[in-house]
């Protein structure tokens, strides 16, 4: 893939439990973006997520940053949910 435009977001969540779980939850997105006009490489260390997007152009970029962050804000709204039903 031709890289025009990247960017790297890293996230720092209360709990290596909590970063774990988005982790695990998020991975498989990843490896179908290999297809698509853009990629998306995840790392985690510790209680850190850090997202590395590489896209063909910053319209790629943007949208696929836009859908990561959408699935992050509802994975911790749901990971608080059944924290408050344990």
């Amino acid at each position: 893939m031709i890289r025009e435009a990247s960017a790297t977001i890293r996230i720092t969540y209360p709990s290596e439990d909590e970063a774990d779980i988005v982790c695990r939850s998020i991975f498989p997105e990843t490896e179908t973006s290999i297809k698509y006009r853009s990629k998306v490489k995840l790392i985690r260390n510790g209680k850190s997520i850090t997202l590395i997007f590489e896209s063909r152009d910053t319209t790629a970029l943007r949208a696929a940053i836009n859908s990561y962050l959408s699935w992050l804000i509802l994975l911790r709204d749901i990971y608080r949910i059944l924290e408050r039903q344990k």
